[in-house]
Order: C-alpha cells, then sequence, then structure tokens
C-alpha cells in the first residue's frame, strides 16, 4: 500500500475519509485497521486505516506512526461506514466512538497469545434452562431472546452458552444498561470463570480502559464485562454477544453518533456469526415483535429460579390518604410493611422516578413557580452537602431560594412534590433507627459500587433510589418494594410512556422475593384502576404486549415503522419556527409525497420548547416497516441544514 484512506477521529463531518501516503518505513508493516498518528490541520491526530486507494491528483501527508501494533478487526471496519450511514452519523464521530482517549497515546501492544484457565464446575440447570442453552449453542443464524420473569435463571442460561463459547476459543462479551451493574456482574461470571473477566465502562480511567484493549490483544481476558462501549472493543475471535435488559433505553447513545445498541450487536453477529442472546423480563415492543413473528428465536423460562411464585403487588389508592389525613408521601400500608420489615432486619427498596429534593417551588399567595431563566422551566431543589439550592437539570443553571416571592413579594413560598432526596429526608424522620441511603445519578456517579456492595453486606436498610435501582441487582435479602408512584411516568406525551412505566413497575418489582423471603411489593398511584398498572401488577408481560401492539398499527410508531427524528435550536423564536417549517415543506415535496409509506408530523415545537436561551422545533418523520431505512436517510441528510440534529431510531420523541 502506498496510499490509504484514513477515517480521523478529529475530522471533519462534511468529508469522510483523508487520503494519506504510507512512508517507506511502513509500507510492509501497514494493514487495514491500523490505529495510526497522523497530521491534521497542522496538529497530531489519531485515525484509523479503512482502505488502500491509488495515487491522488493533489499532494498528500505522510502517516508518521502505527500507535497500537495489531489492526482492528474486520468487523469494526466493516462497522464505521455502517453506522455512519445508518445513524447519519459523521465517520469521524464513529471513530471517537470506537477508540477511547487512553489508547491513542503511543504504546507497545504484544502479539496476542493463548492463555488456558480452568472453569469452575456449573451448576445444575433447570431442564427448561438447560433446553435453552443447548437450542442457543444450535441454532446461530440470528438472535435469540430470553424471554423470563425477573429471577428466572437468564443468567445461568448465559453462563452455561458461555462455557460452550469460551471452550471453543472464542470471547464473548455481557453488556449490562448501567455501570452500576457491573460489580454484581462481573462477580458472577468471575466466579465461574476466574482470572479471564474484564470489566468496561466509560466510568473507567484511560490508562484502565487501555489496559482492557491491550489484554484483549494478548489473549489475558476473554470475557468482557461493560457498558454498550464495550462492543467496540477489538475482539479478534467475538463468539458471543450477551445485551441483559435489552429493554434499557440507556443502550441508545444520547448523543453523536446516536446509536442503538441492540442494532449494532445485530450488525457484528451478520458480519462475524456470533452468537447474539438478548435477555428482558420485559422485552421492548420491538424485540418482543420480531421474536413473535420469526426474525428471532424465541426461548420463555416463565417460572423463577429460586422461588416457585412471584410476590403479590398491593395497589394503594393515594387519593384516600389525603382523604383521611395522612399528608405523608407513603402511604399507611407501606409505612406499617416497612415497620413489620425493619422489625425482622429484612431490607427494603423504595422507587421513586425523581431525583432532587422537590419538584418545583412555588409562592401560595400568586401561584408564581421559580424557573429557569435559560430553559422555561421550573428549577428543581436539591438539598445536600454542597448542592443545596434550585438547579436547573438540563443547563446547569443554578440559584439560591428566594426568601420572598419575586413577583408579589410574599413570604409564602413552598416546596411541592417529592424527589429522592425529600423522601430519603422524610424516612430518616419517620424510621430514625433505619439506615438509609439514596442512590440517584446525583449519588450513584463515584459510588455505585460501593452502594452495591454495602446494600448487599446489609450495611444499611433502606435504599432510595430512581430508575437505576430496577435494573436487574439481585438482592436476596430484600423484603419489601415500595413504589412510590408511577404516575408521572404514564402522563408523559410519549409513545413508549405506557412501555415504560409498565416496565419500570415490573422490574423494580423484581428486586424483591428472591430469597427465602415471600417478597412484598406495594404500588402507590392516584389512578390505581389503570390497567398499565393492573398489568404489571399481575407481571404480566403478554397481556400488556398484546393490549399495546393495536395502539402502535393504529398510529403507525414501531415496529410497524421506524422513526426519524430531528430537532432545531435558534435564539430566535421565530426563526427557528421559519427553519422548521421550510424543512418540513422540502421533507413534504421531496419524500412523502414521492413515496407512500412514508408520514412527516410537524413541525412542532419540542417537548422542552427552549433549553439554555435556545428555542427548539422538531420534526417527525415515520418511515414504514417496508422502506430501506437507510435509503430514507440519505434523503433527509441530503435536505437537511447543518445546525439540525437528526435520531434515526429514537427512545422516544420528548
Amino acid at each position: 500500500m502506498k496510499y490509504v484512506l484514513c477515517g480521523v477521529a478529529g475530522g471533519s463531518g462534511k468529508q469522510d475519509f483523508f487520503t494519506y501516503k504510507v512512508p517507506e518505513n511502513l509500507k510492509n508493516k501497514l494493514e487495514i485497521g491500523h490505529i495510526v498518528s497522523l497530521p491534521f490541520r497542522g496538529r497530531k491526530s489519531a485515525g484509523i486505516v479503512l482502505d488502500s486507494t491509488n495515487k491522488p491528483g493533489f499532494e498528500t501527508k505522510e502517516i508518521t506512526g502505527i500507535l497500537v501494533e495489531n489492526p482492528l478487526p474486520r468487523h469494526l471496519i466493516e462497522l464505521i461506514p455502517w453506522m455512519s450511514g445508518h445513524y447519519a452519523s459523521p465517520i469521524s464521530e464513529i471513530i471517537k466512538t470506537i477508540l477511547p482517549t487512553g489508547v491513542l497515546k503511543k504504546r507497545r501492544i504484544l502479539e496476542a497469545q493463548k492463555l488456558h484457565q480452568q472453569i469452575r464446575k456449573r451448576p445444575e440447570l433447570t431442564k427448561n434452562q438447560a433446553s435453552i442453552a443447548k437450542e442457543i449453542i444450535g441454532h446461530r443464524d440470528k438472535p435469540h431472546l430470553i424471554f423470563g420473569v425477573t429471577g428466572s435463571g437468564k443468567t445461568e442460561v448465559y453462563l452455561d452458552v458461555l462455557e460452550e463459547i469460551v471452550a471453543s476459543g472464542k470471547q464473548a462479551v455481557i453488556l449490562v444498561p448501567e455501570v452500576a451493574l457491573t460489580p454484581q456482574t462481573v462477580t458472577r461470571f468471575e466466579e465461574r470463570f476466574p482470572g479471564q473477566v474484564a470489566l468496561y465502562h466509560s466510568y473507567l480511567k484511560e490508562t484502565e480502559r487501555a489496559q482492557v484493549w491491550k489484554s484483549l490483544f494478548e489473549g489475558k481476558k476473554n470475557i468482557i464485562v461493560g457498558s454498550r462501549s464495550a462492543l467496540f472493543l477489538p475482539f479478534n475471535n467475538l463468539g458471543l454477544i450477551v445485551m441483559d435488559e435489552e429493554h434499557e433505553t440507556s443502550y441508545k447513545q444520547d448523543k453523536n453518533p446516536k446509536y442503538q445498541t441492540r442494532e449494532v450487536a445485530e450488525k457484528i453477529r451478520e458480519i462475524i456469526g456470533s452468537v447474539l442472546i438478548l435477555g428482558s423480563a420485559t422485552p421492548s415492543i420491538e424485540t418482543f415483535f420480531y421474536a413473535k413473528t420469526g426474525k428471532y428465536y424465541l426461548h420463555i423460562l416463565n417460572e423463577r429460579f429460586i422461588q416457585e411464585k412471584m410476590p403479590k403487588t398491593e395497589i394503594v389508592d393515594m387519593r384516600n390518604e389525603f382523604q383521611y389525613g395522612n399528608k405523608s408521601v407513603l402511604s399507611e400500608k407501606l409505612q406499617s410493611e416497612m415497620k413489620k420489615v425493619l422489625a425482622e432486619k429484612r431490607q427494603i427498596v423504595l422507587f421513586i422516578n425523581r431525583r432532587g429534593f422537590s419538584t418545583f417551588v412555588s409562592c401560595r399567595d400568586c401561584g408564581f413557580v421559580v424557573s429557569c431563566p435559560n430553559c422555561d422551566i421550573p428549577l428543581v431543589y436539591h438539598d445536600a452537602k454542597g448542592q443545596t439550592g434550585l438547579f436547573c437539570h438540563h443547563c446547569a443553571y443554578r440559584a439560591a431560594v428566594p426568601g420572598l416571592c419575586p413577583e408579589c413579594g410574599s413570604h409564602a413560598i413552598k416546596y411541592f412534590g417529592k424527589g429522592t432526596q425529600k423522601i430519603e429526608s422524610e424516612i430518616r424522620s419517620l424510621f430514625p433507627e433505619a439506615r438509609v441511603k439514596r442512590m440517584d445519578a446525583d449519588s450513584v456517579r463515584k459510588d455505585h459500587k460501593n452502594i452495591y456492595e454495602e446494600f448487599k453486606n446489609k450495611d444499611f436498610d433502606i435504599l432510595v433510589g430512581t430508575q437505576m435501582i430496577a435494573k436487574g441487582w439481585d438482592l436476596p435479602d430484600v423484603d419489601l418494594v415500595g413504589i412510590i408512584s408511577a404516575d408521572n411516568i404514564l402522563n408523559l406525551p410519549d409513545f413508549r410512556a405506557s412501555e415504560h412505566a409498565f416496565s419500570l413497575v415490573t422490574q423494580v418489582s423484581g428486586r424483591t422475593g428472591r430469597g427465602k423471603n415471600r417478597g412484598r411489593i406495594v404500588l402507590q398511584t392516584y389512578d390505581p384502576e389503570n390497567p398499565i398498572l393492573k398489568m404489571a401488577a399481575r407481571h404480566d408481560y403478554p397481556s400488556f404486549f398484546e393490549s399495546e401492539l393495536p395502539k402502535r398499527k393504529e398510529l403507525f410508531y414501531p415496529p410497524y415503522s421506524r422513526l426519524i427524528h430531528l430537532t432545531y435550536s435558534n435564539k430566535n423564536s421565530k426563526e427557528a419556527e421559519d427553519r422548521a417549517r421550510d424543512l418540513s415543506n422540502i421533507f413534504t415535496q421531496e419524500i412523502t409525497k414521492k413515496e407512500k409509506g412514508i408520514i412527516l408530523v410537524g413541525p412542532s415545537p419540542a417537548f422542552l420548547p427552549k433549553i439554555n436561551n435556545l428555542y427548539r422545533r422538531q420534526i417527525l418523520l415515520k418511515v414504514g416497516a417496508d422502506k430501506n431505512l437507510d435509503d430514507v436517510a440519505k434523503k433527509v441528510v441530503q435536505y437537511t441544514p447543518t445546525k439540525w440534529k437528526i435520531d434515526i431510531n429514537p427512545m422516544g420523541t420528548i
């Protein structure tokens, strides 16, 4: 190779590939997939060699060196242009996603070598589990969905399949939706495969991430447990991909490239033929639809591995609580159950879908709500060490709580709504002897491992948290789950609101009844007759799926369509509206009028119409499932100005 095409980490969105000359000292060393250092716009940068090319008709710069001795595997090279087209994202963004910063520093990577580890004896599986594992190993032509109630032993099936994969000399990646789940998962897999498991996620230091790369190249680690970014590690012989809790929205990246992990995993499976397992007690509607219609294999685990029956859920009507004079956010029933559990020296999980102390601060005299000046949405009150005051969760604006109402001068300032901090404070007051800890986005970043280990070791009694605590923790001593309110999830103006509410209630309920305890669940709501909550209380996913599917079909939402969501921001409200209308008119003329099966919705104000002094407008395209989404996306990119943000297959539209 004398000339090569490179994708550059610092490249421009206007150009995908850049041509470089191969210097004499690298002609016999450089291969497709090598990570290289190269000059780019007057500075040193990193890139990936994607292809060879002929001598161009212009002057080129030379590659300056090879950063990592081993080239990236073929499936990652094929993945780069596919992701760029499928997610309407520049090659440079894909390169940055694949190459973590710590790997871009010059270092020597040793040649890969086999490492043989002794595998500990597997536990005995149920007939159903063993049958599923055997079917997965024997059928690798399409993805497998393991649908099983919480605690049904999906992980044991993963481990059994993994044993076959590792014994054949191949590698595996086990994906979990939250960093907070990684300590538990690593422990489970390390117990079975000692010395072969490595951890990988975005909270690791640069040097730690680089070390995982190195251990893969050297063959020291065959199994990686991590968050979605672990899928882009340089596996040279990837035999198994597991996506645990596949329904979780955190598998969708919210910044460029806005990829959906399941889709990327499917593409990798298609390229190299690895086994792909998706596992969930509450699969996404699309995933279960694909399994029911034959695109995926469907395996069902309908019994708990460690307890015969799912714990019962009691629904409490919070309207009655207020009428009878209980002004606490905790119902009398929940308080009574908490007293029993604490007396038995067992543990409690309380779930609320909000962080902070109160939802908003308002004047009781004139109704003035203290809002963010940049976003026009209520500020949230936090009361914790180092962060007491009013905060905006969208632009980081901070303010002190006013002593007087800025509107009318009244002293009648009141806190409304309940967040995790408020619940924590109230519990400490009601149960002063109980040891309480909070887990939400404000507390988890630096303490996720400690919180899990401390709770597992019974160092505290009550865990108060947001949706993070609903995602797969195995806690055998939890005897009570209290769901403070699911109403605020149900009432969001999004086509997935019912799906998210059902999933959260079902998943957080699954944290109890896992040991010898019988398990108790108290679900508080102001809408006790809501059919979604009733089905979640029965852990009845099949009924929920059958009730949701006709609604999706009628409104032409996934799985009957795929979505392309576009958002635009401008400091001038009228200009934002005009630009959105202009693009909508172009789409009408160039796309929806020319092709059947594509519906345009909008333009309209975004769910949050103003963030950080920018007015936001949105357009939604519903693309029929029989259409080639990539072709439609190309047309959308062709007509869309650069200031617009494009999200292919968004998890929601708010």
